[in-house]
């Protein structure tokens, strides 16, 4: 009985040395090269966009009107390449057209919801375990993923509102693939600040409410430049413990 106490008593005692009171070993995860990282907690956005509109009007960046639009979102870091992103944005385009003798002009509000995948150029070693592990301040990404976007034109010519082409009714619904880049700055383990460009493909060729008044067989397309403030959701637990084992 005084063998199992002791041992019992020693035991304790060991784990105590081992594992400080409130730590928790960080649950691990491994690359394909066989390195252990951890995952960082969810991060919220909050930012603004301008967007540049790239259609049947014009493709001239000087044929736009750049007004500030904001966006909110998510985003997940899954390994030390990859992080999944959700962002909801609202933007507003207006440009005019590149032709005068046509005369086309148009403005739209439009809202977008999409899913991304971010690829850090350059692995995140702040989320390895172990010696490999190196505070990373600065992650360059590329990223791509789909959407959906409401987008709601008034075209207008010669100062003059038309009515929408055809038989369209808006607000109108239309798919989007995103493609881009950007970097990521760190402040602290809690804050962070991204710059980010995107360029849109669309499934609509009537993001300006002109079509058949254009070129038809064309869809249209438009870009946005961002700015985040990136908010970590997880607790902070100051310096990182290196794992050596």
């Amino acid at each position: 009985m005084r063998t199992l106490l002791l041992s019992l008593l020693l035991s304790s005692s060991l784990a105590a040395v081992a594992a400080p009171p409130g730590y928790r070993p960080p649950r691990r995860f491994f690359t394909t090269a066989g390195q252990p990282y951890r995952r960082l907690p969810l991060r919220v956005n909050f930012g603004l966009n301008v967007a540049y509109y790239n259609g049947d009007l014009t493709d001239r960046l000087k044929d736009n009107t750049l007004r500030v639009g904001i966006n909110a979102g998510l985003a997940k870091p899954l390994s030390p390449h990859v992080t999944v992103v959700a962002d909801l944005s609202y933007f507003h385009l207006k440009a005019v057209d590149r032709f005068p003798e046509r005369g086309y002009d148009f403005s739209s509000d439009d809202g977008m919801l999409t899913g991304r995948l971010r690829y850090n150029l350059f692995a995140d070693k702040s989320l390895y375990l172990g010696p490999n592990h190196k505070e990373m301040p600065v992650l360059v990404f590329v990223e791509a993923g789909v959407g959906a976007l409401l987008f709601k034109p008034a075209a207008g010519q010669y100062n003059q509102p038309l009515a929408p082409e055809g038989r369209n009714m808006y607000p109108a619904l239309a798919g989007v693939l995103p493609l881009g880049g950007g970097v990521t700055l760190r402040a602290s383990q809690r804050l962070a600040f991204t710059l980010e460009g995107l360029y849109y493909f669309t499934s609509t060729d009537m993001l300006d409410d002109i079509s058949q008044r254009g070129n038809p067989k064309v869809l249209d397309a438009f870009a946005t430049l961002g700015f985040k403030a990136e908010f970590s959701l997880g607790k902070g637990h100051g310096k990182p413990l290196v794992h050596n084992d």
